[in-house]
């Protein structure tokens, strides 16, 4: 559905909030209330992306720069990707995504004039899962570390 359609049917509507690029910040956060919501019956149409999963931006100048945790369920925008961790803890493969490990799988798979990673790209790129205790080990560290920087 195009940008102009999307606002007209949907600005000011009761709903799930639409997530769209713009709407993920460069310092991790995530802009709910940008006027845009998709009414329950309208759901099936748009892609969801449930609470504490991890929305990136996968296309343009800020593919794998922009990224963050969602505090809620949103439906969201096509040059998102959506990384529900079902294995492990979601902190964990949070801040892996932001390695330079990841970056440079990532940029090794980017393609097209503005630069993108397909979906079907993401999906082939390796993850390695410590064992629970270590990526609780790992998040607390970085997290301990990012406190001294404050």
């Amino acid at each position: 559905m195009s940008e102009t359609k999307k606002k007209s049917k949907f600005t000011d509507v009761i709903g799930r909030y639409y997530i769209g690029t713009k709407d993920v910040d460069f310092n991790n956060r995530i802009i709910y209330d940008n006027g845009i919501a998709i009414p329950k019956q309208y759901e099936p149409d748009f892609r969801l992306a449930p609470n504490n999963s991890i929305l990136m931006c996968i296309e343009g100048g800020s593919a794998g720069r922009k990224i963050a945790i969602l505090n809620q369920d949103v439906c969201f925008g096509n040059k998102l990707c959506c990384f529900s961790p079902f294995v492990g803890i979601g902190k964990y493969m949070y801040y892996y995504l932001q390695s330079p490990s990841f970056f440079e799988l990532f940029n090794l798979n980017k393609t097209g004039i503005i630069g993108g990673v397909s979906i079907a790209k993401v999906k082939e790129i390796l993850i390695p899962l410590p064992p629970i205790k270590e990526q609780q080990r790992i998040v607390a560290q970085i997290e301990k570390l990012f406190e001294q920087l404050r």
